[in-house]
């Protein structure tokens, strides 16, 4: 189970296909590097909702964010 998640985040995230949860980590955007990167050290909540992922970006450590609408699973 994921880590520094809301307990709503949890069942959300764990909703998705573990092959799905993969592409999404890896498919985040970073505005300091101004390209797609993967997040790591991330924690989740849901807002409106929709998860939110907040997070480092992988590749210059500058935080990133990731939202995952809540109609999409």
């Amino acid at each position: 189970m994921p880590a520094n998640f809301t307990p709503s985040a949890q069942v959300f995230w764990l909703n998705i296909p573990p092959d799905i949860r993969e592409r999404l980590l890896g498919n985040v955007y970073c505005t300091q590097c101004r390209k797609m990167t993967t997040i790591t050290d991330y924690t989740g909540r849901i807002e409106q909702g929709d998860l939110i992922l907040d997070g480092v970006c992988s590749r210059c450590g500058s935080a990133v964010s990731r939202l995952i609408e809540g109609d999409a699973y």
